[in-house]
């Protein structure tokens, strides 16, 4: 009676989120097992169907170190400490590193890791995106967040993430778009910290 109990719960389960379980488990071991990734992508922001910006930056990864570059800002992340460098202002802040802080929308590694402690997930259907079978899983969050919904674009093929987009309460849609992606691949250290000596009369702010 226990045994039978137990298939019939996880079937109910696995009927529940039609399959997107098994899927993101597939997606997560995937990227849990890159030592590094690097990817360029396009964020288009839209409020009632209406486009409010689109622009464009790129993230790379390894381990807890990461660079990521945007709207004329740049992140460097050396595991100990952040800095942010605004080009139009040539100024650096500097921070101390919170993995806590970490911007799961920016990296999917992350958003992964922890996915089922902290979403419950729903296959919503297959389209095909530039002729490539793709699954659109919605995550919802467990807690109250500022969004509501993130839904994922699995690439059937690879199972990697080709499409992220996050549902805010307002209306307000944020839709990153994962171009020319790469994993596994030599990234120096010295990508990950801000090297002072190549940017002339810096304004520094130590917040360390």
């Amino acid at each position: 009676m226990f045994f039978c109990l137990l298939f019939c719960r996880a079937g109910f389960a696995q009927d529940t989120d039609g399959g997107a379980t098994e899927l993101l488990r597939k997606v997560s071991a995937k990227y849990q097992s890159f030592t590094s990734m690097k990817f360029h992508y396009t964020l288009k922001t839209t409020k009632d169907g209406k486009t409010l910006n689109t622009s464009s930056g790129d993230f790379a990864l390894k381990g807890q170190k990461y660079h990521a570059s945007y709207d004329g800002q740049e992140f460097f992340c050396d595991g100990t400490s952040i800095w942010n460098y605004q080009k139009s202002t040539n100024e650096v802040s500097i921070y101390e590193y919170d993995p806590e802080d970490d911007d799961n929308m920016m990296n999917p590694k992350l958003l992964l890791k922890n996915w089922e402690k902290q979403f419950r997930a729903k296959y919503i259907r297959d389209e095909y995106i530039n002729n490539v079978s793709t699954a659109l899983i919605d995550l919802t969050p467990k807690t109250a967040q500022s969004y509501y919904r993130i839904r994922l674009f699995v690439n059937k093929t690879n199972n990697q993430i080709v499409r992220l987009a996050m549902y805010e309460k307002d209306n307000t849609v944020y839709t990153y778009y994962i171009e020319q992606f790469n994993s596994n691949i030599s990234l120096p250290d010295t990508y990950f910290s801000f090297d002072q000596s190549k940017h002339s009369g810096v304004e520094v702010n130590d917040m360390r």
